[in-house]
């Protein structure tokens, strides 16, 4: 992805010292924009690989970039195998700008690019449900940085779409002056992908839906015979009998798969009680177990001289910004404010 991002914007940088400097290097000229046919495509390979398990590329996944090989052959037929004196004039005229099918192009573009990122959109939704289905931590797991960038990439590619477009048929603004904007967004764009994409951790460090757990698993009979009438009452009463005994809660790093075990139901099975008998995901219902351990625990004399923060790590929390979101979700208030309240 990182490749096509240097050849699109370099090859952009290219083309304007061309027009600068009495075009230097004519071949360079007008191939980049075939690249952004990549762009929405590998921006959806790249969400696909961070947010499903195992991911691999199949044959099938080629088809992604038939556009792209497409216009690449005409492209060849009709500017590429040209000479330089011809590309020189092409690109002079604004001919090859004004052709039906390099509007056509145009458009493709936006339609891709648009289209793939909305599609990058809703996989970082399904994804966002799934590690709240599964993590009680989700810091590093939510991908918020990579939806906001799809985000901003949506609203400032319309926008570029629209004044490309526009501009194609009303020639209201000479084509390179539109370039410089548009791809000065995009360095800054790559610069934080990039960046934050770096510091992005492996998410699946625990077997999301706990797969490899479910083999081990004691799937005895009353567990079938609870599964088959979906009856949860049996394991709503486990659940609650381990929370308060054994607080598992407790461990920052507790997951759906690491409580299925310890409950020895499958993790499916105890997703499906979370949420349709108790209407919450894992990360809600144990964030909620947490807040409650740390109402009980600020209260308590012997803790007077731990900080708040020192309290809520305590109540299993590893993270300042997870903690007063949680507490000001469920109490409604900061946790200064609570224990002001209640003191």
């Amino acid at each position: 992805m990182f490749v096509v991002y240097a050849l699109t914007i370099g090859g952009t940088y290219i083309e304007l010292y061309n027009v600068d400097n009495d075009y230097p290097f004519p071949h360079l000229m007008n191939i980049n924009w075939l690249f952004l046919l990549l762009h929405g495509p590998l921006l959806w390979f790249y969400v696909k690989s961070l947010t499903v398990t195992d991911f691999k590329i199949k044959p099938v996944h080629l088809l992604h970039f038939a556009p792209f090989v497409f216009y690449a052959i005409f492209h060849s037929f009709n500017f590429i195998s040209l000479s330089a004196e011809e590309k020189i004039s092409y690109v002079m005229s604004g001919t090859l700008n004004t052709t039906i099918l390099v509007k056509i192009g145009s458009m493709a573009i936006a339609v891709s690019t648009l289209g793939y990122n909305i599609l990058a959109l809703v996989l970082l939704k399904k994804h966002l449900r799934n590690v709240k289905n599964n993590f009680s931590n989700i810091e590093d797991r939510d991908l918020k940085w990579l939806r906001t960038l799809v985000i901003a990439s949506l609203v400032v590619f319309t926008i570029n779409v629209i004044l490309y477009n526009l501009n194609n048929f009303f020639g209201f603004a000479e084509y390179f002056a539109v370039a410089r904007v548009a791809y000065s967004f995009s360095s800054v764009y790559v610069f934080f992908i990039g960046y934050f994409g770096i510091k992005q951790g492996q998410i699946f460090t625990d077997n999301i839906s706990g797969l490899n757990e479910q083999k081990t698993a004691n799937e005895n009979e009353d567990v079938f015979v609870i599964e088959k009438r979906k009856d949860y009452s049996h394991i709503i009463s486990k659940l609650t009998l381990l929370m308060e005994q054994e607080q598992p809660y407790l461990d920052p790093e507790i997951t759906l798969a690491k409580l299925s075990t310890m409950l020895k139901v499958k993790p499916e099975m105890l997703s499906e009680v979370l949420n349709v008998a108790l209407n919450q995901n894992f990360f809600d219902y144990i964030n909620k177990q947490r807040i409650e351990e740390f109402k009980i625990q600020c209260l308590k004399p012997e803790n007077k001289q731990l900080s708040i923060l020192g309290i809520a790590y305590d109540s299993g929390f590893n993270s300042k910004a997870a903690f007063y979101r949680a507490f000001n979700k469920y109490e409604g208030m900061s946790p200064t404010a609570y224990i002001s309240k209640v003191s």
